[in-house]
């Protein structure tokens, strides 16, 4: 027969087991200079794969006036374009870049973020990034910062969208036409918003025990 002490074993195990999967809410951080072409998440547990069709690149440093605070965000590069000597996915009259993230198992999405996405400084224009997750219709991520027209001064270009979690196994950015009226339409992928992928089952079996618990207690007192 279950003791009151083993039932409330179980309950805690069963309670650490399920914070941990919420914990492990997370950012792939394109931002961050170590980041390569694959990486692990979930506790190692699911691996995650860029492609493009160009070379990938993430080695300009930071070039805004101040990095966002954003959790996850390191901000030491200027995330990740496609070319050569090019951090930024483009989009012109003859080409459309891309880059593809692709998960090993299925994850929970719910944020995306960018940098380099500008309005133009009449307000009448601005740059586009769009992600479209296993080829489903896309999401806009809409510039938010006034170019300057130096480089050098401008601010980041950061623009963020977070909605309602997603289950993804491959994710396609690209740029649209539209543009900031200076250069060519590009942003630059900065990261990826994670959520932690629920565990029905390890719930169920912490409310059995709770009720479990509350039996025993029940029968005690009736005793």
């Amino acid at each position: 027969m279950l003791t009151k002490g083993a039932i409330s074993g179980a309950v805690f195990g069963l309670a650490a087991a399920f914070s941990a999967s919420v914990a492990s809410a997370a950012v792939i951080d394109f931002t961050s200079a170590s980041t390569g072409h694959t990486g692990t998440i979930a506790g190692s547990s699911v691996t995650w794969t860029m492609t493009s069709n160009g070379v990938l690149n993430n080695s300009q440093a930071f070039d805004g006036a101040t990095a966002p605070s954003v959790p996850g965000l390191s901000f030491q590069t200027d995330g990740y374009g496609v070319g050569k000597n090019d951090d930024e996915i483009t989009t012109t009259a003859t080409k459309q870049e891309w880059i593809n993230v692709s998960f090993s198992a299925p994850v929970l999405v719910n944020a995306f973020y960018f940098l380099d996405l500008f309005i133009s400084k009449d307000l009448q224009t601005w740059e586009v990034a769009q992600a479209s997750i296993n080829g489903g219709a896309p999401y806009s991520i809409t510039a938010t910062d006034v170019i300057t027209g130096n480089p050098a001064n401008r601010a980041s270009g950061f623009a963020g969208l977070t909605f309602k979690p997603i289950y993804a196994t491959s994710i396609r950015f690209t740029i649209l036409s539209s543009n900031d009226a200076y250069g060519f339409a590009d942003g630059a992928l900065a990261g990826i918003g994670l959520a932690p992928i629920p565990v029905p089952a390890a719930g169920a079996l912490m409310l059995g025990g709770l009720g479990g618990l509350a039996a025993l207690r029940r029968r005690k007192k009736a005793a």
